[in-house]
């Protein structure tokens, strides 16, 4: 196989023409992605890549491609508690570099080590770590600082150098906020940190909107056309067009016609652009914001094939039913329109009652937020989530609805009341499917009494007045109720019929936890 050696000459306008943002992100209550705050304009590095993705004789081996190699590096982050450190190092970036690790193989790997010419005093913001001086064996390198800042965000991302030829980003400015990213005991809180750098690194992999301008093909030529401008509810918005992402859309929804993924258009510069259009992947991991209960989807795994510089596992997506085989009506629709809200479409609620989320895993306001283009959702609020032992002090029936991270329940909705009269509300039940295809019932645990919903409906409870909102049963334990390995444990360990069994030294339902 034959290398390609990269030497080209870097130049001040060539630099600015590759410029990809940093992106920074912020707490709960607030869905929006910082403006830039840390933002880098990449320099080219020259650096040796093979590649494989060109190379006939590798593909008609068969040979899989090898995996992605990372190195972390915290000697520049200087600021914070020695808490603050360990929790960043030990805890909280290294599952998510084990998953990247498990996920993604790389179609031109580094044939030697990734240098850093000595007369580089500097660069990323910091002084140069010696490692890179003499040489480092690896594909991505990345460079976590640390600092303090009063505005809500927790964690920045963004590539420093870019790989001459390939653009693939080499080196990354990982940056977490001191002020909100705490060391914490609390799982819940721990799991949001998690999707939080998830997605920060895949800004730094290529998720960014002037990463896109840089895809290639497997021959290394720069992808055109891809990026189109596309009409939507009356305004021009930006899609994404590229495969194998289109086509995995159009099947998911099931809109034949779709141009591509839709990209958000609000939030400024750091959000529009960069990040999958709200209205569209409420809940996927690559939406602007903080949503508790995200899921990396094979859309955010397909926008990193479709650089042409990696190759997902796709066993490492997580299930993602929003939209699901809704058509293009449901893509297109405005939501503004009392039309829209005639085709009952689940995912979207049309009042201001107190209902279970899309994913349903707890409960939440019916609302819209600035990214939703008017279309209303279940918002989740911890206060009312399943997962949360906490959110038993707001229960209906605290003394039959069953919370917890290992719980096993989820969110049913429905006016049920022990009084004479209720307003509708979310309950978190434990429940179990029997059957299968057709006969699918879901029988749904409430104490010692059992509701079986044969059919998607009100359905009357003894001991109870009001009803209990029943889901499709074929549906629902298909989708939402259906058991999974979160993120198929991350590189840590194997998923053994829908539950992680993580490797020594790891813990927890998806085994980022350091035991």
């Amino acid at each position: 196989m034959s290398t390609r050696r990269l030497a080209l000459t870097l130049t001040v306008a060539l630099i600015a023409l590759l410029g990809i943002s940093a992106h920074a992100h912020v707490q709960d209550g607030e869905h929006k992605c910082g403006h830039n705050k840390h933002n880098h304009v990449p320099e080219l590095l020259y650096v040796e890549e093979e590649f494989l993705s060109n190379s006939t004789r590798f593909l008609q081996t068969g040979t899989s491609y090898p995996s992605m190699r990372f190195t972390a590096d915290y000697s520049v982050m200087v600021n914070g508690t020695a808490e603050f450190k360990n929790y960043v190092s030990t805890e909280l970036l290294p599952p998510v570099l084990d998953y990247f690790r498990a996920a993604l193989d790389i179609k031109q790997p580094l044939t030697s080590p990734l240098k850093i010419s000595t007369g580089y005093k500097t660069m990323c913001g910091y002084a140069t770590p010696p490692a890179l001086w003499t040489g480092v064996t690896t594909d991505h390198y990345v460079m976590v600082g640390s600092t303090e800042d009063d505005e809500n965000w927790v964690a920045s991302a963004g590539p420093c150098y870019l790989s001459t030829v390939t653009k693939r980003p080499l080196i990354t400015r990982m940056l977490f906020n001191m002020v909100y990213t705490k060391a914490t005991d609390d799982i819940l809180v721990h799991e949001k940190n998690t999707y939080l750098t998830i997605h920060e690194m895949m800004h730094a992999l290529g998720f960014s909107g002037t990463a896109f301008t840089n895809f290639i093909d497997a021959s290394g030529n720069t992808l055109t056309g891809h990026l189109k401008t596309v009409l939507l509810n009356g305004s021009n918005r930006t899609v994404l067009n590229v495969e194998p992402l289109t086509s995995k859309l159009r099947a998911h929804f099931g809109c034949s016609t779709l141009q591509g993924a839709f990209m958000e258009d609000d939030g400024g510069a750091g959000t529009e652009g960069s990040h999958f259009e709200r209205r569209h992947f409420i809940y996927e991991t690559m939406t602007s914001g903080v949503i508790h209960g995200r899921r990396v989807s094979e859309f955010s795994l397909g926008v990193l094939e479709a650089s042409g510089w990696y190759q997902p596992n796709y066993t490492y997506a997580e299930p993602f039913y929003f939209g699901q085989g809704q058509g293009c009506n449901f893509l297109y629709g405005d939501c503004g329109l009392s039309t829209f809200s005639k085709n009952g479409f689940e995912e979207f609620c049309y009042d201001s009652s107190r209902g279970c989320t899309p994913v349903g895993r707890g409960g939440g306001i019916c609302s819209n937020d600035t990214r939703s283009d008017n279309c209303r959702y279940n918002i989740p609020n911890l206060d009312y989530d399943c997962e949360n032992d906490a959110a038993a002090d707001n229960a209906r029936f605290p003394e039959v609805e069953v919370f917890g991270r290992a719980a096993g329940s989820k969110c049913f909705s429905g006016n049920l009341t022990k009084l004479t009269k209720s307003t509708q509300t979310s309950m978190c039940f434990k429940y179990t499917c029997v059957g299968s295809g057709l006969t699918t019932t879901l029988n749904v645990t409430m104490g010692t009494t059992t509701a079986v919903c044969k059919v998607q409906g009100p359905l009357k409870v003894t001991g109870y007045n009001g009803q209990l909102n029943c889901p499709d049963p074929l549906t629902f334990c298909s989708t939402v109720g259906k058991k999974y390995c979160p993120r198929n444990c991350m590189g840590r360990g194997t998923c053994v019929n829908n539950q992680c069994k993580c490797n020594a030294g790891y813990g927890g339902l998806d085994c980022t936890l350091v035991v």
